[in-house]
């Protein structure tokens, strides 16, 4: 049986950064794969994460805990008879919910090693109404208060009462028995997704049998939209398009390629901050946004 994370939060909270860590730090002597969910039709993940791990599958174009259900598990199979991975890495796009993807993982033949939530500790008051992230963190049983060096010790204290408050009322439930599928939870406070070892050691493994309770799919309320860039571009042109962004822009992310740059630039942008600290040095493709828009 392959042993599988889930990584989950919402839009911006630092998915891809805390993998790209996990590579580095705990899994380099490990056959790991990962599988990259994007909503739109075009991802920026998979492409950075392909730098760090030796195989990583790119699912756009929908959500695996519902449109692309089917596409996930189907991937999954060939995975593992095509790589056989020593572990698996799930990571979900920014408005998907665990739960569905923890039963394909174990209709599937795996063990679920943790579910691991990310939560922005910077912006958490801006999203932490919506039901898919409250739905994120009490699906999970690993949760990452991230970005703590962007904050004080009162607000992180805010956000961690938050976050446990949400946890204890919208933590998964038995459907049969009604008691809780996890006993309980680890907290971490980090910057930049970095955790220790033990978060990877499979202390926090799941040890019941998930059933489905139905087959809704849930809404997403975000749209995307896709702007390819022709020609390089300067910096300043980028910052001047962040500036002019309309404010239902909650996320914006792609690769774009810069005048007198070799390599091209990763952007990441959300609630406001703009992260241009990562580099794809060998990308032949063609410069591109993705906006992502809320609907609310």
């Amino acid at each position: 049986m392959i042993p599988a994370f889930i990584i989950t939060g919402y839009l911006g909270s630092g998915k891809t950064t805390l993998l790209l860590n996990a590579a580095r730090e705990h899994f380099s002597e490990k056959k790991v794969t990962v599988i990259v969910n994007e909503l739109g039709e075009v991802g920026v993940d998979g492409k950075v994460l392909k730098n760090a791990y030796s195989e990583v599958l790119e699912l756009p174009e929908g959500c695996i805990c519902c449109t692309i259900h089917a596409e996930f598990e189907k991937a999954i199979r060939e995975l593992r008879e095509k790589y056989e991975p020593e572990l698996l890495m799930v990571e979900t796009s920014g408005s998907a919910e665990p739960f569905p993807v923890m039963i394909s993982l174990q209709n599937l033949g795996c063990v679920i090693e943790g579910v691991i939530c990310l939560i922005d500790a910077k912006n958490f008051h801006l999203y932490s109404q919506e039901d898919t992230a409250k739905h994120q963190i009490g699906s999970s049983n690993v949760l990452v208060l991230n970005k703590t060096d962007l904050v004080d010790e009162s607000t992180l204290k805010q956000v961690e009462d938050s976050v446990v408050e949400i946890w204890n009322r919208y933590l998964l439930r038995n459907l049969f028995t009604n008691e809780p599928v996890f006993k309980g939870f680890k907290l971490y406070k980090t910057s930049f997704g970095k955790l220790p070892a033990e978060v990877f050691s499979g202390v926090f493994a799941l040890q019941e049998k998930l059933y489905h309770l139905n087959g809704e799919t849930h809404s997403h309320n975000h749209a995307q939209q896709v702007v390819y860039l022709d020609e390089p571009i300067d910096y300043s042109e980028l910052i001047d398009m962040i500036n002019k962004l309309p404010q239902d822009v909650v996320r914006l992310k792609g690769v774009l390629k810069l005048k007198d740059f070799p390599e091209a630039l990763v952007v990441n942008y959300s609630f406001g901050n703009l992260d241009t600290s990562y580099t794809l040095p060998h990308y032949e493709g063609k410069s591109f946004l993705v906006l992502i828009r809320s609907l609310n």
